[in-house]
């Protein structure tokens, strides 16, 4: 948003210089605020009143009574683009106690590192966000266009209360996006899509000692992971410069109750990861396509395929104004070029 960037520079850097000491503070309280996603309302309130205190206008957007997603607005008031910078607030959860060399919630500073749950994906980049857009209000700089800050809930669990329901609802209209998750200072300008998919297969319940006398759901599902394989295989020939191949991944399996008992159900758990070109319609067809065959083989087959969350893949060209900017600013900082 600066009309000038590289010429004021050097007034930014010395002020972000001397907010040290309130990054690090700022960081350590977001890390003190427990937000396992589906408890984000504590820290989303924590954040909607820094953004307020700045002088942002500040809309909250809740999909569900108790998830905030923290929507902050800085409006120039002068012609420009419009800038969306994301992270999101929610994080998993700490696991095993015994695990931690420092308490996962104290935020304890030792050895130049900051210790807690989240401090990495992404506290850090919330924290970052906000300190960056303060930093920028205070020195005084030439601002153009308008800017939408976004603080969303529910990313770890596939976003469908948070930034999945913001693009429903038009909130990510805009003409350049950063996100701020964690990348190892890399710059990272493109992304696989991803399709999850279950699929169910039915049968008839009996026990054991008579299995003729019922149909077994995993023996079905077997016949169908095993041709889920050889998509993955053929899948791994489709390939993007940037990204790499298709995937598809078997996740999760469910079926049956005790051993003694013919299961009448089945359910399996499918990741496909997407390549920018590929459409996720044909790629739920690849796997319809695989009931269709096993159910023409198998007496008796019965599946149904549903779909539970998806979103394209997309890649940038390396050239384009804001994948210049990142990389001149990591490697300003850094010292070196970083890996795009």
């Amino acid at each position: 948003m600066p009309a000038t960037p590289r010429a004021n520079e050097p007034e930014l850097s010395r002020r972000i210089e001397a907010m040290r000491e309130e990054i690090v503070e700022t960081l350590r309280d977001l890390i003190r605020i427990p937000s396992i996603t589906g408890d984000e309302a504590r820290i989303g309130a924590h954040v909607a009143e820094i953004c307020r205190a700045m002088g942002l206008e500040v809309e909250i957007v809740e999909a569900e009574p108790g998830r905030p997603n923290v929507v902050a607005r800085w409006d120039s008031g002068q012609p420009g683009p419009h800038l969306l910078l994301n992270d999101h607030l929610d994080m998993v959860p700490p696991g095993p106690l015994e695990y931690w060399t420092h308490p996962p919630y104290d935020a304890d500073v030792a050895d130049g590192r900051i210790y807690g749950r989240g401090a990495i994906d992404t506290k850090s980049g919330v924290t970052t966000l906000l300190m960056a857009i303060k930093a920028a209000r205070e020195s005084d700089l030439p601002i153009r266009g308008r800017l939408t800050l976004i603080f969303s809930c529910d990313e770890e669990v596939g976003g469908a209360l948070g930034m999945q329901h913001l693009a429903r609802a038009g909130y990510l209209d805009a003409d350049l996006a950063l996100v701020a998750e964690p990348t190892s200072m890399e710059v990272e300008i493109g992304t696989k899509g991803r399709l999850h998919l279950e699929i169910t297969t039915r049968g008839t319940a009996t026990h054991a000692a008579r299995p003729w006398l019922g149909h077994n759901a995993i023996d079905d599902m077997a016949d169908v992971i095993r041709e889920l394989g050889e998509l993955a295989t053929e899948l791994a020939t489709r390939t993007h410069p940037l990204l790499g191949q298709a995937t598809l991944s078997v996740g999760r399996i469910d079926g049956g109750t005790v051993p003694n008992m013919v299961p009448n159900k089945c359910v399996l758990g499918i990741d496909r990861r997407l390549l920018p070109d590929e459409d996720p319609d044909e790629a739920e067809a690849e796997i319809a396509a695989i009931l269709d065959r096993v159910k023409a083989r198998r007496p008796g087959f019965d599946a149904s395929l549903e779909r539970h969350v998806w979103w394209p893949g997309y890649a940038l060209d390396a050239d384009e104004p804001i994948v210049r900017a990142a990389r001149d600013a990591v490697e300003k900082v850094v010292g070196k070029p970083p890996v795009v």
